[in-house]
């Protein structure tokens, strides 16, 4: 065999490997490329959840409101028919109003079950149409009213009153110059009394939720429900 003839093969054969490595260098940087878009739409989606996620946390505790005390105010025979709460804003509370917060107390038992709901911002509590006017329902401790659109900064103690036996469902319609609701005839007047319990929802918008079981040991005005 000639030496040009063996020239001519050797070539030829280095040629065909040239081709099969560049073969599979471009399809080791096409796999490479795939897999790099799908890592980065993976990392992206991971931070948007976390993002997501972190907002949402912030959220939770940037308004909370904590319970310190919940006092018997007023009392039927057997049930209770109004609480004094005290409360607190939570530490790292930012930019909550007064009527940013609702409440809700949920009360059943063998006397069946009823739903009482409020707004500390409201100039009506009792949420009747014709209920007589009253103050903000959320005041400072020496009894003086905040505005409904007070900001309530974190550490700041308020009270306010939650009236179980106020009936929300319709106003008074007896001819008689009242123009109040009916007492007596809430949601919770028959569910409220000792050895019951009551659930307590503090609800901020925007911020946290706090939810307190409270016990009733006594009906007694200035007793503490636990």
């Amino acid at each position: 065999m000639s030496e040009e003839y063996q020239t001519v093969e050797r070539n030829r054969e280095e040629g065909s490997i040239g081709i099969g490595a560049m073969i599979v260098f471009i399809a080791l940087i096409l796999v490479a490329a795939v897999a790099s878009t799908i890592i980065i739409k993976t990392a992206e989606e991971l931070q948007q959840n976390a993002e997501s996620t972190s907002d949402d946390t912030r959220k939770e505790i940037s308004g909370k409101v904590n319970i310190i005390q919940i006092l018997v105010n007023g009392t039927g025979t057997h049930d209770l028919d109004s609480l004094i709460v005290t409360a607190k804003i939570a530490s790292g509370s930012t930019d909550v109003q007064v009527q940013d917060i609702d409440w809700v107390v949920v009360c059943g038992g063998a006397n069946g079950f009823g739903l009482v709901t409020g707004n500390l911002g409201t100039t009506d509590p009792s949420g009747g149409a014709l209920a007589a006017p009253e103050s903000v329902n959320a005041d400072r401790l020496d009894g003086s009213d905040y505005e409904a659109t007070s900001e309530l900064t974190a550490g700041t103690t308020f009270k306010f009153d939650i009236d179980l036996d106020k009936n929300t469902a319709a106003p008074n319609t007896a001819s008689d110059g009242n123009d109040a609701l009916d007492a007596g005839e809430g949601a919770c007047n028959a569910s409220a009394g000792v050895g019951e319990t009551l659930e307590l929802k503090m609800i901020v918008d925007g911020g946290g939720t706090t939810i307190s079981e409270l016990q009733i040991e006594s009906i007694t005005s200035g007793k503490e429900v636990t």
